[in-house]
C-alpha cells in the first residue's frame, strides 16, 4: 500500500491522480505536470528503484527506501512517497474510520458501496 503526497508545483495539480506515474517510470523530466522541483529528480530515482526491486523479487524494499512492511488490516502500513519517503501504520485514519457503519446507496444499484467492512 502507498500513498503519493508529494506535491507537483505545477499549476493546482498538487498530487493529483496519476501524478506518480511519471516518478515510477523514472521520467519527470518528459512530464511537465511534474512542474520544476528539483527534488523531483530524487523522488523519481527512488520510486522507480522501488518499481523495479518490487518486479525483480516481489520485495519493493531497496537502498534509500525506509524498510517497506507489507500491509496487513491490523497496521495497515503504507509508504509515503514524499520528499522523505517514511512509512506510516494507517496513515489517514479518522477518513477512514469516518466512513465505518455508513451505507451509501448507489442510485442505479440500490446498493451500498461503503459499509462496515472498511
Amino acid at each position: 500500500m502507498y500513498l503519493f503526497c508529494w506535491e507537483s508545483d505545477f499549476g493546482l495539480l498538487k498530487a493529483a491522480h496519476g501524478m506518480e506515474i511519471p516518478f515510477a517510470f523514472n521520467n519527470v523530466h518528459r512530464s511537465p505536470m511534474t512542474g520544476s522541483r528539483q527534488d523531483r529528480f530524487e523522488l523519481a530515482r527512488t520510486m522507480s528503484q522501488t518499481w523495479i526491486a518490487f518486479a525483480r523479487s516481489g520485495n519493493p524494499n531497496h537502498e534509500g527506501l525506509p524498510d517497506w512492511k507489507p500491509y496487513d488490516p491490523v497496521n495497515r502500513a503504507t509508504m509515503i512517497f514524499d520528499q522523505p519517503c517514511k512509512l506510516e501504520n494507517d496513515p489517514r485514519s479518522e477518513e477512514r474510520k469516518a466512513w465505518h457503519g455508513l451505507q451509501v446507496p448507489l442510485p442505479w444499484e440500490g446498493r451500498a458501496f461503503a459499509g462496515s467492512g472498511i
